[in-house]
């Protein structure tokens, strides 16, 4: 009688201390995927709220292209001007005689009349992100109808190499001091080319929107888009001289 008693103690020993064992190894288990996820939890919420700020800051530029104000002659003055309107009804207005934006051609411009709606959208742009210099950007109108570009500008950060390379060592750069940056009108080959240009940067944030356009009593379909990225090395004179991307650079009389 004794012998079975001490035998039935003895198993539920064994069994307590296996409940116990098993409930140290969940209780275990949940810490380390507590830490885990608190000690990355500040790191997610500031990439998650960097990431609200500038696909909010990409959406803003877009609405400030669409209802900013122009004069309709070329004074460039708002206050003396005889008549203003929106911004993107001069861009319409402009397109629907001949399709195009601006008399001279996609990658450039000049100081004439026909470029008045071309010249403001450009400096529009300009103007909205120069609160924002260690970012570079893109903005372009893509014919839908077409698939080719009707206006196209890019911002690049000029950046130049600091010493010879040596081996073991990361290669250093610092912004031209002489030129820091450079604004580029293109006419790009097709989308693939710009889609392998902009994936060369880090972290990039975009937003586009349809819009209507009418040459004469021809609908086409234009999108709208703005892609920003953090200035990087990646995307140089080099990557916008090639022929698939026929960029020119603004001339420092209409900058």
């Amino acid at each position: 009688m004794i012998d079975l008693i001490l035998f039935v103690n003895k198993r539920k020993g064994q069994a307590a201390m296996m409940d116990s064992l098993f409930f140290l190894t969940i209780i275990v288990t949940l810490c380390v995927m507590l830490f885990k996820f608190s000690a990355t939890y500040g790191d997610r919420i500031d990439l998650a709220t960097s990431n609200l700020y500038f696909k909010e800051y990409s959406n803003s530029v877009l609405r400030t292209v669409f209802y900013s104000e122009i004069p309709l002659d070329f004074s460039l003055d708002i206050n003396s001007a005889k008549e203003i309107d929106y911004l993107m009804i001069a861009v319409k207005e402009d397109f629907f005689s001949d399709g195009k934006i601006g008399n001279s051609d996609i990658n450039d411009l000049q100081l004439i009349p026909g470029d008045i709606a071309k010249f403001n959208l450009y400096h529009t742009i300009k103007a909205t992100m120069h609160p924002m210099p260690n970012y570079d950007y893109v903005f372009y109108l893509h014919n839908d109808s077409d698939l080719k570009f009707s206006f196209f500008l890019i911002k690049i950060t000029n950046f130049e190499q600091q010493g010879a390379i040596q081996q073991g060592y990361r290669v250093q750069y610092t912004m031209n001091s002489e030129e820091p940056y450079g604004y580029y009108l293109c006419n790009p080959f097709e989308y693939a080319d710009v889609r392998n240009l902009v994936s060369q940067a880090n972290k990039v944030t975009s937003s586009s929107t349809p819009l209507r356009f009418y040459v004469g009593a021809t609908e086409k379909q234009l999108t709208a888009t703005f892609a920003i990225w953090p200035a990087t090395t990646a995307i140089q004179d080099a990557n916008l001289t090639t022929s698939a991307m026929s960029c020119e650079k603004i001339s420092d009389e209409v900058v």
